[in-house]
């Protein structure tokens, strides 16, 4: 004879129980707020900054720094930084003008411009890769290659943008320009590509650690020169869209984009750090910083002061990456609820 006993149904595993959700805000959240706070303060204080004349002369350069925020977002995210940036901006710039005014071809000189962008960026990524040199000085030795090449391809002498491009650069769909739209396009293809493809989780995996990449089948030479390559592409695109906004470009086209493109970067939320990044918020702090240069310049103060507040605003966005907020505000409720129990 057996007992037939009840059996007691086993506690859930602690693995398995389900968490509490918890809120996680987007990388770009801090500076959409800070943005939108800048066009606040630029309306009470200086009204005509932002006034509908003055929007339609900030957003084309806005747009044109976005684009090159978006290829200094990609080499950043692999725990790099690209000095070539200015270099790659004028070639790009000065090549689809001259090609295209010598050859009275356009569509070459665009081509052109891209094979020159992707022989670029894999002399970065090979150099930092495969002879471990470190982007710093890898990108700044190129950079200055590039404007070497720039000055004797032009012979000092700026050539006037091609018509077809001039036209795209100046002319609005919808009201809006076109450089816009283009730079909303790019960030968009980024954006996906950055989270929702193979190649962006790998991007992010040899950013955060190589050597875990490389343990886990990843490609890690390949993925990083790839990175180099699209952000010399996006420099290059950036320079074609100049030529055309500003007509006939010179030497001297692409240096005034270097440190507000990594400000755009360390402003949008991406780790300098490597492993972590948003082009979106990339493209929106291209947007906060082209909108303080004009609030500066409306108030009357010297370029000088554009220079230090870009300064200030790379240095405040790293100082503000290293401060874990979610422990700080833990922190701040514990105490509150310790001095209650203390009172009561």
């Amino acid at each position: 004879m057996t007992l037939a006993t009840e059996e007691k149904p086993l506690a859930e595993p602690p693995a398995r129980r389900r968490a509490r959700p918890e809120l996680s805000w987007p990388s770009s959240t801090p500076v959409i707020g800070v943005t939108i706070g800048l066009f606040l303060l630029s309306w009470i204080i200086a009204p005509g900054s932002v006034s509908r004349s003055s929007i339609d002369a900030l957003l084309p350069f806005a747009g044109i720094l976005a684009i090159a925020a978006v290829g200094q977002t990609l080499v950043v995210m692999l725990r790099g930084i690209d000095l070539s940036l200015p270099g790659m901006v004028t070639l790009g710039a000065l090549i689809s003008s001259k090609y295209a005014a010598d050859h009275d071809s356009l569509f070459a000189a665009l081509i052109v411009v891209g094979l020159v962008a992707i022989g670029v960026g894999l002399v970065n990524g090979i150099a930092v890769t495969f002879f471990s040199v470190t982007p710093l000085v890898a990108t700044l030795a190129v950079n200055a290659g590039l404007l070497g090449i720039a000055t004797w391809y032009t012979g000092g002498t700026p050539s006037r943008a091609p018509d077809g491009v001039a036209s795209f650069s100046l002319d609005k769909t919808l009201g809006v320009s076109n450089t816009v739209w283009l730079a909303i396009a790019l960030v968009i293809v980024a954006a996906i590509a950055t989270s929702r493809t193979s190649w962006g989780r790998r991007v992010v995996l040899v950013g955060a650690n190589e050597h875990a990449a490389r343990a886990a089948g990843v490609r890690v030479a390949a993925v990083q020169i790839s990175g180099y390559v699209a952000a010399a592409l996006c420099y290059a695109g950036a320079g074609v869209v100049l030529a055309g906004f500003v007509g006939s470009p010179n030497t001297n086209a692409g240096n005034s984009y270097l440190l507000p493109a990594i400000a755009a970067v360390v402003v949008g939320g991406t780790a300098l750090t490597g492993g972590r990044g948003s082009v979106v918020g990339s493209a929106i702090g291209a947007l906060f910083l082209s909108q303080l240069t004009q609030l500066v310049l409306s108030l009357g103060a010297p370029s000088s002061t554009q220079l230090i507040l870009q300064a200030a605003v790379i240095a405040v966005a790293v100082l503000a990456q290293g401060v874990d907020f979610a422990a700080l505000r833990k922190r701040l409720i514990g105490t509150r609820r310790l001095e209650g129990e203390l009172q009561s």
